[in-house]
Order: C-alpha cells, then structure tokens, then sequence
C-alpha cells in the first residue's frame, strides 16, 4: 500500500511539473525547445506542436487519478477521466506522429519519436479493445502500460538535463531520449506489473 502511494505521488508530481513546463509554449514560439525548431514559425506546426502539448497534458494529469482506488470505485468519474484521457492520448499520439517526422536530430529522433507515437496509440486502442470486450484486468494492464508511454515526457526532460553537463553535447542527449525515454518506462511496467504470467508482451503491441 505504502509502494502504491508513493508511486502514485511520484505520478502526481510529475504530471503538474509537466503542465508548469508546457505552460510557456502557448504563451511564445520561441519557448522551451521550440525555439530552436526550423518550422517553429510556420503556423501548420505550430499548431500541431501546440495540439499536441495541450491534449498530452490530458492525458498525462487525468491518468494518475484512475490509479486511485477512491475514483476506481466511483464508476462515473472513473469513466469521465476515462473520456478525458482517452481524447487526449487520441489526438496527441496523432499529432505526434506528424511532428516527429520534422524532429531535429535527423532520423534517429524522427524514428522514435515515431515509434513511441504509434506505441501509445496501439496500447490505447488495445486498453480499449479490453474493456469493451469485458477484460477489467487486461484493460488494467493496457491502459498502465497506456499510461508508461504518456509518463515518457516526463522521462524524456530527465534524459535531457545530461545535456547541462559542461562536456555533453545536447544534440547526442536529445537522440537518446528519443528512444530511451518511453524504452525506460516500458521496461520498468513490463517487469514490476503483477500477473507475469499474463503480462502483455511489447510485441502485441505492434500486433494488435
């Protein structure tokens, strides 16, 4: 119970730094990394970039709210978070995927960033499968595995702060987080969620 707090306070804080981060972006294109993006002045972009930090920002602060027992219980709110974290995983999986095709960092960050885009989609639409098909424990695992995927914004700007080391070059740091990011967080679920016997594997991923 203690773990599952602690886990759940860890999400918590993660998910409000992540909306004090994004805040600027809506404010000046010339916030955050954005700044140094080529298309950070072309309006399409911009407002791909825009759509997809607004509706991450659903998902990411509606999700650790469905880890708590006191809204799994209360079905109604349950499901309204559900609604929220549904749309907002939808579209900025989506979204993502088309920005990640301009990505700097050439096509080693163009390719994981989109791979991690198609990932949260799929895991999304699996979790959903699950739950219209019955499958509480599976939708369970689906959508925490969802959710691992969501949480890699957060992981991504730790990677990053490597780049504030003297000697590290940035550009090599944010190619990595690109991959290791959302590799990290899939890793950790897949070997602590309980039930290893019917764990997903990350190929159904791809599969389903």
């Amino acid at each position: 119970m203690k773990y599952k707090k602690l886990t759940l306070g860890f999400l918590l804080i993660g998910a409000i730094s992540m909306l004090i981060m994004s805040t600027p972006y809506f404010e000046t294109a010339n916030a955050g990394i954005l700044k140094y993006k080529i298309l950070k002045d072309t309006p399409w972009y911009r407002m791909t970039f825009l759509i997809h930090i607004l509706f991450g920002l659903f998902a990411i602060l509606s999700g650790p709210l469905q880890f708590m027992g006191s809204i799994i219980r209360r079905k109604p709110i349950h499901k309204t978070l559900g609604y929220i974290y549904t749309l907002g995983v939808f579209i900025a999986s989506i979204s993502g995927l088309v920005i990640a095709q301009f990505a700097m960092g050439g096509i080693t960050t163009q390719v994981g960033f989109s791979i991690m885009s198609l990932l949260w989609f799929s895991s999304l639409i699996i979790a959903l499968q699950q739950i219209y098909a019955g499958n509480i424990k599976a939708h369970k695992r689906w959508m925490t595995i969802s959710y691992a995927i969501t949480f890699s914004a957060i992981t991504q700007r730790s990677i990053l702060l490597l780049a504030f080391i003297p000697t590290v070059s940035f550009m090599p740091v944010y190619q990595l987080s690109s991959w290791l990011s959302w590799m990290i967080n899939l890793t950790i679920v897949l070997v602590f969620m309980p039930a290893e016997a019917s764990r997903p594997r990350i190929n159904q991923l791809v599969k389903e």
